[in-house]
């Protein structure tokens, strides 16, 4: 992963007028808009079937700093979009997986178990 300084320098001479406002939005992003917090963290976290954020942060391979983070001080509105898009698509799946399964009667949950599937 690059540093955030050296990204920026080397990405520097290709910066258009355009790319301001989206280095902007991404500072008020970070700093000013509503954070996802650290119980609705938990919450989702225990919704898909985790014990802990540190087994969620292990199994899709989160390192556990930024794992105690997020516990602790909640997700920047950005990666709480993306948290919150796995989530419906794993509970649209699970719906799927229903479907199928009452068509079919062939249950697919132990297999996404035994693949260590979300």
């Amino acid at each position: 992963m690059h540093t955030n300084l050296a990204q920026i320098l080397k990405r520097s001479p290709l910066f258009r007028a355009s790319d301001l406002t989206l280095f902007f939005e991404r500072v008020h992003t970070h700093t000013l808009k509503p954070r996802l917090s650290a119980e609705e963290f938990a919450e989702i976290v225990a919704s898909m079937g985790f014990e802990s954020a540190a087994e969620f942060g292990k199994r899709i391979g989160v390192e556990p700093r930024t794992i105690e983070s997020w516990s602790r001080f909640g997700m920047s509105r950005d990666v709480a979009q993306i948290l919150l898009a796995f989530l419906d698509y794993r509970n649209r799946l699970i719906a799927a997986m229903e479907d199928f399964e009452k068509c079919t009667q062939i249950p697919l949950g132990g297999f996404f178990e035994d693949h260590r599937l979300p």
